[in-house]
Parts: C-alpha cells; structure tokens; sequence
C-alpha cells in the first residue's frame, strides 16, 4: 500500500531523522510514537506529500487516496458548518447536481428520452451505491458525533473557535472515507465523550489509519500496530500500545540476560589469561583465549528516551476545607446562567477531575474555583491559609516570548541560587543552550514544560489544571501523572485523557446543565457507574439512527452511586442519611466489581483472542491479494491452509467470547436485581 525507503530530513545541518524504511500494509490502524522533536509530524506530512523529504523514495499502489489532519490548517469562513463538513461528500453532490439537471432535460418531451432515461440509471446506481440517500443525515452524524448540537449546524464556521473548526475539517476528512487516513493528534480539542466516539468510529473504518497521538487510552483501543521514531529511523511492533510496552520490556529483559551471560564469559576469559599468561605450557591457550576476548561484542542496549524527572514542592500547611462555592449563581444574564445556586466543597488532598461535554461548564467551574472568573452572587471561600495555583489550558500563552527560558523561570522563582533553577530547568529538558533561547522560539511542548517549571516554583496547596498535559508527549505525561499522584494538596483538573485521570483522580464529578455530580473512582469507574443503558448508543455510526440522539444527553449521568451536590430551589438533605447511602452505594459498587473482575477478565481474554485471530486473518487475506503471492505454489497451499485453521479458530473464538459475554451480563443483571439497583 504504502512504502518508504531511505527518508531523510532535516533543518539546516541538524539532521532530524535518517534512513527511514517502513511499509504500511492494508488495513493496519498504526500509531506513530515518539518523544516530542523525534519528527513525527514532519514524517507524515512527507507521507501526505505536504512536505518534501531530502532523500529517499516514497511509493504507493496505483489510486491509492489519502485524507490528511494536520495539528495545525487554514481557518474555515464564509459557509456553515453542514456545508463545510459536507465538502468531503463532493462526489455525491456532483453526482446529484447531474441527477437534477438529467430530470429537468427528461421533463422537456423534446428531449431523446430513452439516451436520457439511460444515463439517469447509471447515475442513480452509483448514486445510491455511494450512500447519497443517507448522505445529508450521515454529515449530520458525524458532526454531532464530534460534539455540535443540531442547532449549531447552520451557523457559520468563522464564528467558531479554532478547536470547534479543527471538529469541522476532522468531520470533513472522515466524510471523504479515503484509503488511508493521516491524523496528527485529532484529540487535541475533543472532550472525553467526542474521543471515546471518535475512537469507536475510527475502530470500525475498513481503510489504513496512521495516527500521531500521546493519548495512551485512544492508542490502545485503536492501533494494530505501533510504529516508533528515532534519529535512526522507524521501528514497527504488532499490537497497540500496551503490547509494545510489553515487547520493550520483554527485549529488555534478553539484553540483561545476554548482559550477564556476555560478564560471566569475559570475567572467565579474564581469569584464564591472568592465571596462565607467565606459564610457557600454558602460553598457547592463553593466547588463545586474549583472541577469543578481543573478538567478544559488546551487548547492545535499548534506547532510552530522555523524559523530564520531578516532584512537586510539599503544599504549605492549610485547613482541611480548601475551597467552597456558597449558592453561586454565573453566566451571561439572567437569563443565560450557567450555574444557579451551587454549592460544593473541596477537602484538602482530594484529587478531583471535572468531566462532561464541551460547552457544559467544566472550565467555567474550573475559573470560578480559581477565582478568575466573576459571578453574580453567592460566594467563592478560601479556607485557611490556602494558596490555589491555577494552570489555565493555554497556560504557555501567558509567557513572556521576549524573555530566554532562563528569565522567564526567574519571574517564578523565590530562590536565590541559579544553579539550583538550573537543575530544575535541566529535569524539564532545558540544557545549557536551552535556556539560552528566546521563549518566542520554543515549540509549544516546549512552551507548555516551562510553563509547568514555573507552576513547580510556586508553593501552593491547590492546583486547578486545565488540560495540564497539551503538548506533552508519553513519557513526560507519565511523569506528571507520578508527581499529582504523590502530591498531597488538592487536584482539581480537566483533561481528556483518561488514561491520565485514571493514574491522577480518584473522584469525578460530572459537570452537565449547572449540576455537578460526584462519583468515586477514576474515569473507568464513572462510566462503570453511570447508567449508561439509559442513554443511546453514542458509538453508533450509519445506519443507525441513535447516533444524533446518543450525543445529547437528555439529562445528567446520574447513574448508580452518583449524589447531586445541591443545587439552588432544592432542598438541604439530611447529612447522615446523605453519608450513610454514600457508604452503602460504596460498599454495594466494591462488591459488584469484585463480583465481575473475574467475568470481565475472562472477557478481555476472549476479545484479545478474537482480535488477534482477527488480525492474523486480515494479514493472511492480504497476502493472498497480493498478485505475486501466486508465483509460489508452495506458499499459496501454506497460506490457504493457514487462512482455513485461522478461520475455525476464529469461530471457536466467537463462540467463547459470546458466552463470556453472556456470562457477565447475568451476573451483573443478577447482582443488580439482588441488591435492587435500578
């Protein structure tokens, strides 16, 4: 499908990578990995021919199409969003302008009817063979899918923000279903529930996929294989991201074997010839053996990544109530309030994510509790000795572009020893050349860690991070994640990674329509706690007309174990009662997942086996579709009998997954009509 032999690109005399050969078949769904620098998004736009490389040759099969979403395009104006998403159906739209004009030529009697009869045929079969019929609700779905509100639709993309446009020309590329998709960081402006559609979408699309993504979750759930870049080129592993955790970590492990086994030898080597060196009967073995140990290699070792290394300050003692929001009423008028009456709390320690879809009010909430947002009565609290730090999501835009790396650190700084700032900046990545450098230089990772240095500067016993892990690639998000785990103070954050809340959080409170909903446990747990057999599919694609409807939610996730925190016109509940239905709901959701860890152990099993099979057979299938794979007749009767086992393999396979599948569902409708959960 794809192939690139011997790629090379750099800047000027800093070659950014070198001999690049790699071959995407197929059906491969690939995620291309790297640390931030390693040339990743310059590598696709070689492939998407949006950039020339200096050296090597790029090829594909004859017609092949490709769809390419660059992190950064051209501003949409001048029509609606329909109209510019739909851009990527021109074809159906060609197709129906001529369906027109051929009825208007068929309603002149004058016209040679049975020529024009013909043509419209044709037309109308590869109209309706391309879906046109379903074309004007299917632009409607993807777009919703991507977080617009019916009514959003018409209005004009140049009134949109540059996150809400990038949704539009994601919607347009997914439109124009080309042959392989190119997609660098799609996830960048989605919230949680457009990213978990998005995936499922993406998931199911027949043609290739190469994605440039730091997000572990959205990796997982969609690649077949993974794809690493380096100075010295592109390595490939089978399976999504865990299995390549999972193959370095085994590849480590032979090195150290092979590590070892190569010490003893020499050691050994060593002995012999230091024993025997001075003996003339035992000259000739000696001499042997310094042969022997001059022609020893050394074992090779893996690459290591450099990623950034800190923790965050201890938090300066406080009270145990951080912050409160006392009947809170915000929003634009009174007639436009995000927020009446609310009323919430935070205890020193808790770790906190805000979820919900875009537009619903998370960094309104976000700046109300940070204070950088006014409001038209009630009352912000800060408890006792509090100091919040509030990180903003375009935190890096607030740096000063005139100012080295080094100066702008400074301005955070409460100490007086440089070298100690320059050990922290060192930890982050900034060399001494580094914080040489205007800020006006920086990449936009680079921007957003120094961003986070001068956060780590700053004693304060509440952080309040809006999408703190931008522009940050895996290692470095991973590292954040340990150091907020660790941290003592308050979290409260926004992120649409949920891998990343997952390892931080350990409370969500789902924020929809001026209610706040808490729920314990990370990401994961919410959406095992949420009801989500209430609501429509949110995954549905085509055909299926659940889609629009899935992503509006008629209401809050109230789902199982979820307590409101009150808001304004409702009533004060007992607090005991309050807290002793919270303990039991606990207790009840601890239960019901030790109960179905095993079952949906068992599942996962199944599912693996069934995608790994899958896999196998996609591969297989290739093969045979592959014209020169017939001029050996021994590999054609290899791959036929191996596509034939695959195939009753996959069968068992389904067979198993089913009843695992079944298996779980009992148990759970059983543990719910037990224990009279709802």
């Amino acid at each position: 499908m794809l192939w690139l032999k011997d790629i090379e690109k750099g800047f000027g005399p800093q070659a950014l990578f070198e001999q690049v050969t790699w071959q995407i078949n197929p059906g491969q769904r690939v995620g291309l990995i790297g640390p931030n620098g390693a040339g990743k998004s310059t590598l696709m736009k070689i492939i998407a021919g949006a950039l020339e490389a200096d050296r090597g040759e790029l090829t594909s099969t004859k017609g092949l199409t490709l769809g390419y979403l660059p992190q950064e395009f051209h501003s949409i104006s001048g029509m609606s969003v329909r109209h510019a998403a739909g851009e990527g159906l021109s074809e159906i739209w060609a197709l129906q302008g001529e369906l027109s004009a051929l009825e208007r030529a068929l309603a002149d009697t004058q016209a040679p009817q049975a020529t024009l009869l013909e043509r419209y045929g044709s037309l109308q079969a590869d109209f309706e063979r391309l879906g046109g019929f379903e074309a004007e609700s299917r632009v409607e779905q993807i777009l919703c899918g991507l977080g617009f509100r019916a009514d959003e639709l018409d209005q004009d993309c140049g009134t949109l923000s540059g996150g809400w446009q990038m949704r539009v020309a994601l919607a347009k590329l997914l439109l124009t279903q080309p042959d392989v998709l190119l997609l660098d960081e799609p996830t960048n402006h989605l919230d949680l529930r457009s990213v978990e559609w998005l995936c499922h979408f993406l998931a199911q699309l027949p043609g290739g996929l190469i994605l440039i993504s730091h997000d572990r979750w959205f990796l997982n759930q969609i690649c077949t294989h993974i794809a690493e870049l380096s100075p010295d080129g592109v390595e490939c592993f089978t399976g999504d991201f865990e299995d390549y955790i999972a193959q370095l970590d085994l590849r480590r492990e032979q090195l150290e074997r092979q590590r070892k086994a190569h010490a003893r030898k020499v050691a050994s080597l060593e002995r012999f010839i230091e024993r025997f060196k001075s003996k003339a009967t035992k000259a000739k073995q000696a001499q042997s053996r310094v042969k022997q140990l001059e022609k020893l290699k050394e074992v090779g070792e893996l690459r290591e990544v450099k990623t950034i290394h800190f923790t965050l300050p201890a938090p300066p003692k406080c009270g145990r109530v951080v912050l409160s929001l006392e009947d809170l009423h915000q929003g634009y008028s009174e007639d436009a309030m995000i927020y009446r009456g609310l009323e919430l709390s935070i205890e020193r320690g808790q770790h906190i994510a805000l979820v919900g879809p875009n537009g619903a009010g998370k960094s309104t909430l976000l700046k109300l509790l940070a204070g950088e947002l006014p409001y038209q009565r009630g009352a912000r609290i800060l408890g006792h000795l509090v100091k919040p730090y509030f990180f903003a999501q375009h935190q890096a835009q607030t740096l000063d572009l005139s100012l080295t790396v080094l100066e702008e650190a400074q301005t955070a700084y409460l100490g007086d020893s440089i070298s100690q700032l320059r050990g922290v900046l060192g930890a982050f990545l900034f060399d001494a050349d580094d914080i040489k450098k205007k800020v006006e230089v920086l990449s936009g990772g680079e921007k957003n860690r120094l961003a986070l240095v001068k956060m780590l500067m700053t004693p304060s016993n509440v952080l309040l991070l809006d999408e703190p892990t931008n522009h940050l690639d895996m290692g470095s998000r991973e590292v954040l994640a340990d150091a907020l785990r660790t941290y003592s103070g308050a979290v409260i954050l926004i992120s649409h990674d949920r891998h990343f809340i997952d390892e931080v959080c350990d409370e969500v409170w789902e924020v929809d329509r001026g209610r706040v909903t808490p729920f314990n446990g990370g990401y994961t747990d919410y959406l095992e706690a949420v009801s989500l057999d209430r609501r429509p599919n949110p995954f549905a694609l085509s055909g299926e007309s659940s889609l629009i409807t899935g992503l509006e939610p008629s209401g809050s996730a109230l789902g199982q174990g979820a307590t409101p925190i009150r808001e304004a016109g409702s009533a004060p509940d007992d607090t005991r009662s309050r807290k002793e239905d919270k303990r039991r709901q606990a207790e009840l959701r601890q239960q019901k997942s030790k109960l179905l860890k095993p079952l949906k152990q068992a599942l996962e099993v199944t599912e693996r086996r069934v995608q790994d099979l899958e896999t196998t057979q996609g591969a297989l299938e290739a093969t045979q579709c592959d014209e020169a794979h017939y001029l050996n007749p021994d590999d054609v009767i290899r791959v036929a009998r191996e596509l034939k086992q695959v195939q009753a393999e996959l069968e068992v396979a389904y067979e198993s997954w089913e009843r695992a599948s079944l298996a779980l569902e009992e148990a759970e409708r059983t543990f719910d009509q037990k224990n009279g959960v709802g």
